[in-house]
């Protein structure tokens, strides 16, 4: 990381994690998406019945309170990619055969593409509510 070190006040917590939340139109409908990645519910609300907020983590991870999160909240209103400006960047162990998983399954991927800056490789997808998710192979200078 580059840049000048920014201190923290004393009297400030730690941040020890972040987890992004995002306004779907069907919980259980991008949870079952999100299931093609290695997420899965970890909790929701109401615990019985259609949810209107769940919490995905990835079981798989070595560490899932650190690994993987993504809260998924219910909306009404029109969802609009343009004013969320949200764009989910994954890593993962096997770039090419998670692309064939998901092809297999009938998700529309992009080709491989190698750009500059991940010359290990990337490609591209959306999800049911039309966010951007960017899958890359994960290496040693990546997560």
């Amino acid at each position: 990381m580059s840049g000048a070190a920014i201190s923290q006040p004393e009297s400030i917590g730690s941040i020890n994690a972040i987890v992004a939340m995002i306004y779907v139109t069907d919980v259980e409908r991008s949870a079952k998406f999100y299931r093609l990645l290695g997420f899965e519910i970890g909790n929701q609300v109401p615990k019985a019945g259609p949810p209107h907020w769940a919490w995905l983590y990835a079981p798989k991870a070595a560490d899932w309170k650190r690994g993987p999160n993504l809260m998924l909240t219910r909306t009404e209103r029109a969802l609009n990619r343009d004013e969320h400006d949200v764009l989910f960047y994954l890593y993962a162990t096997d770039l090419v055969a998670l692309r064939n998983e998901l092809m297999g399954r009938g998700v529309a991927v992009s080709e491989i593409g190698y750009p500059d800056y991940l010359p290990e490789g990337e490609f591209g997808m959306k999800d049911p509510d039309g966010y951007c998710v960017m899958v890359a192979q994960a290496g040693k200078g990546t997560p």
